[in-house]
C-alpha cells in the first residue's frame, strides 16, 4: 500500500512544476542585417499555444492576429505577412526607412503575456569595388607603391590578399587605420602579383583586384626594349654596310681594285648602240681579244671581227637586257684611235 501514496505524490509534483513554468518566446536572431530590396524574416517560437498577439515597430503596429484571424496595418498591405502557427513576420522588398526594433507580443492560453525584441537593420549594399595603384611601372629597389581600395555603399571591413592568400603586414608592407589603403616600401620582384581587397558590411560584400608588375632597371622606360635594340643594330649594320660599299666605290674609281673582263660570252658591239646602264666605273687598261657575236641590228663595220686592241680605259655600264632575264654589261673601250664597246651577257 506504500507504492500508491508515492505514485500519487510524484504525479502531483509534476502538475504543480508545469503550472508553474513562465510562458517564453524564444527569439532566433535577435539582429538581423538585410540589404536595401532583399526580404527580412523576424523568426519567433513561443513556448506554448497562444490566444492572440502583435508586431509594433517604432510605436506603430505592423499586424496581429486574434485566433486564425490577422490584420496588417494598410502601410505594410503586399509587404508585410504574419505566420500564426509561430508568430513570426515577413517583411518583404525592405527599405532603410524599415531598420529599428520590432517587438512581439503574444498572449498565451494560460498565464500572462509576453514580449520578445528583434531589431533589423536594411543596409546599403557594397557595390562597386576597386583596386588602384599609385604607380603603374613601380622599379625595384626603388619606387614605393599604395593601392587603394574604393567600394559604393557603407563600409565596415575591408581585408587584402595577395594571390589569394592573406596578406600578413610587416613595417615595409603596411595598411591604413581603416585598411583602405596597402603601402609596399621599396618593392622587389616578390611583390609582383594579384593583389584583391574584399569589401564587406553586415548585410553584404564586394571584391576589386589589380595585377601589380614590379620592373628592374633594366626595364620599361629605363633601357631600350627589344625592338628599339633590334632596330639599332640593324642601323649599325646599314650604316657599316653602306660605309663599305662606298669605300668599294671610290677604291674602284680611283683605281685601287682592278675589274678583269674575262668572259668566254664576250661580244663586240657597236658603239653606237643604245643601252640602258645604272653603274660607271673606270678599270685598268689591257689587251683584249674579240669574239664577234651575231645580233639583230649589229653593225657590219670593220672593227667587228676577231680582233685585239689595246686601250687606255675602259668604262663599265651595267644594265638589263631588254625581254630577257639576263643583266647586259656593257664596256667602251677609250682609245686615241677608236672606240667602241664590248658587251658581257650575264
Amino acid at each position: 500500500m506504500s507504492g500508491l501514496p508515492f505514485a500519487a505524490l510524484v504525479l502531483c509534483l509534476c502538475i504543480t512544476a508545469g503550472e508553474s513554468q513562465q510562458f517564453t518566446i524564444f527569439v532566433e536572431h535577435s539582429q538581423i542585417n538585410v540589404t536595401v530590396g532583399g526580404n527580412a524574416l523576424l523568426s519567433v517560437l513561443p513556448s506554448g499555444n497562444v490566444n492572440s498577439g502583435n508586431w509594433i515597430c517604432n510605436g506603430r503596429t505592423v499586424g496581429q492576429w486574434i485566433g486564425q484571424a490577422v490584420s496588417v496595418d494598410p502601410a505594410y498591405t503586399s509587404r508585410a505577412e504574419i505566420f500564426i502557427f509561430n508568430g513570426s513576420l515577413l517583411l518583404k522588398s525592405v527599405s532603410a526607412l524599415d531598420s529599428g526594433e520590432y517587438r512581439v507580443t503574444m498572449v498565451p492560453v494560460s498565464g500572462p503575456q509576453t514580449s520578445a525584441i528583434v531589431t533589423l537593420h536594411v543596409i546599403e549594399p557594397v557595390t562597386g569595388v576597386t583596386v588602384v595603384a599609385n604607380d603603374s611601372t613601380p622599379l625595384e629597389n626603388l619606387d614605393t607603391i599604395a593601392l587603394s581600395c574604393d567600394a559604393s555603399g557603407p563600409v565596415q571591413t575591408r581585408t587584402w590578399f595577395k594571390d589569394n592568400q592573406p596578406i600578413r603586414e610587416n613595417r615595409r608592407i603596411f595598411t591604413s587605420p581603416d585598411k583602405a589603403k596597402l603601402t609596399i616600401i621599396s618593392v622587389n620582384r616578390n611583390d609582383a602579383g594579384a593583389y584583391k581587397c574584399i569589401a564587406c558590411n553586415p548585410a553584404s560584400s564586394g571584391s576589386g583586384e589589380t595585377y601589380v608588375q614590379v620592373y628592374s632597371k633594366t626595364d620599361g622606360n629605363c633601357t631600350p626594349g627589344s625592338g628599339a635594340i633590334v632596330g639599332i643594330v640593324l642601323g649599325l649594320f646599314g650604316m657599316g654596310l653602306i660605309g663599305g660599299v662606298s669605300g668599294w666605290l671610290i677604291a674602284r674609281k680611283t683605281g685601287g681594285i682592278k675589274d678583269l673582263p674575262q668572259s668566254q660570252y664576250g661580244a663586240i658591239t657597236n658603239s653606237g648602240r643604245k643601252t640602258t646602264s645604272d653603274i660607271t666605273t673606270l678599270i685598268a687598261s689591257g689587251s683584249y681579244e674579240n669574239f664577234p657575236r651575231n645580233e639583230q641590228g649589229a653593225g657590219n663595220n670593220a672593227q667587228d671581227g676577231n680582233s685585239t686592241y689595246t686601250m687606255t680605259s675602259l668604262v663599265n655600264r651595267r644594265g638589263w637586257l631588254p625581254g630577257t632575264s639576263h643583266i647586259r654589261r656593257t664596256t667602251i673601250v677609250e682609245d686615241a684611235a677608236f672606240k667602241t664597246s664590248l658587251t658581257f651577257y650575264i
